[in-house]
């Protein structure tokens, strides 16, 4: 016959009976119980301070937040032109220190060089477009004493990531630009303060719409003119369908 004591005891309504357990055993079983309980009330108790988890941005918003990063804002997301990238205002600052000449004149030779390997033209143009934004913002990026050679591996690393086009299946390898330019160092290494330096303050770190198929991988810097035109024409049909979407839910333009 099973002892009701027992059975009181599993069912937690009872302290454990002295002659089940040694009196230690019951102290200790008694202050586990008390622990759990209270542990359990503070757990269920209802929260002051409690927010309800907002719901998930629709697609659209966040596929115009993107956008808004890769090309410098919601306006210039909204007038993104997908005319092929030229070489017009693209000619060398005059610079008054011979040194400085002599530097932004070679870094500018040998991203002509590695464009003439790539079948895009307009990548040419981007690159000798973002040395001189470069060269712009603060000269000592691409002046001594860092080398003609360094100084273009990070440009090409950075504008090829911006293009989707840097790595394996795009235009050229790490490994492989490292090796054309003879560096010691990955060219991300070189590319990191560049592209800080070129995307500047904008607030570029936003969720990729993964979720929305047919996007290229890109790094945004904020200027749709280092982008080549194959690029910013899937950029213009991904904003279209994104503002068709937006106003389908009633949303107002940003």
């Amino acid at each position: 016959m099973t002892d009701t004591e027992y059975i009181d005891y599993l069912e937690s309504v009872a302290t454990p009976p002295e002659h089940l357990v040694c009196s230690e055993c019951a102290q200790l079983l008694t202050r586990t119980n008390t622990i759990l309980e209270r542990l359990e009330a503070e757990l269920t108790r209802p929260r002051a301070d409690a927010r309800p988890t907002p719901p998930p941005r629709p697609d659209h918003e966040v596929a115009l937040d993107w956008l808004a990063a890769l090309c410098g804002g919601h306006e210039a997301t909204a007038t993104l032109s997908v005319a092929p990238l030229d070489g017009a205002g693209l000619d060398l600052p005059p610079v008054a220190d011979e040194a400085g000449r002599t530097q932004l004149a070679a870094v500018a030779a040998l991203l002509h060089e590695v464009a003439a390997d790539f079948p895009v033209a307009e990548v040419g143009f981007a690159l000798r477009r973002a040395l001189l934004r470069l060269w712009e913002i603060d000269p000592l990026l691409v002046d001594r004493p860092a080398r003609p050679t360094q100084v273009a591996a990070g440009i090409v690393w950075t504008v090829l990531g911006a293009n989707g086009l840097a790595g394996p299946g795009g235009l050229v390898t790490a490994t492989e630009l490292k090796e054309r330019l003879g560096v010691t160092k990955m060219p991300s290494a070189y590319g990191k303060q560049l592209a800080a330096a070129i995307r500047g303050f904008w607030p570029w770190q936003t969720q990729r719409p993964w979720a929305l198929r047919d996007l290229p991988d890109l790094e945004p810097l904020g200027y749709p003119d280092l982008l080549v035109s194959s690029v910013r024409k899937r950029l213009v049909r991904l904003r279209d369908q994104a503002c068709l979407s937006r106003d389908q839910d009633g949303g107002s333009p940003r």
